[in-house]
């Protein structure tokens, strides 16, 4: 990343962030859309603060469960193994401090 003057350094592009996270800039993407990381859309594209990312994927993994809500009237539903995709890659780097 080269610093351009009056760039905030800690704001950083799809690809800038995807290089960080060792993820591609479409997962990146997917998971901005997704709302699981915090993302300013710029256009057709997205900004992303480096500390806000990485505050939110130190977060330990939440996984929606119909137990979890005591004001369904639904049976809870037997806990279904954790996908480990890229999601819980991002968070387990942002945690060790990879490529800080």
């Amino acid at each position: 990343m080269t610093d351009t003057p009056g760039r905030d350094p800690d704001v950083l592009t799809t690809a800038e962030l995807a290089t960080k996270l060792g993820l591609s800039p479409q997962t990146v993407r997917r998971m901005a859309n997704a709302g699981q990381i915090p993302a300013l859309k710029t256009g057709k594209d997205f900004r992303y603060s480096w500390e806000a990312v990485r505050q939110v994927l130190r977060q330990p993994h939440q996984q929606g469960d119909a137990a979890d809500d005591p004001q369904t009237d639904q049976p809870a539903r037997p806990a279904q193994p954790s996908r480990k995709g890229a999601g819980y890659r991002a968070q387990r780097r942002a945690r060790t401090g990879a490529q800080d």
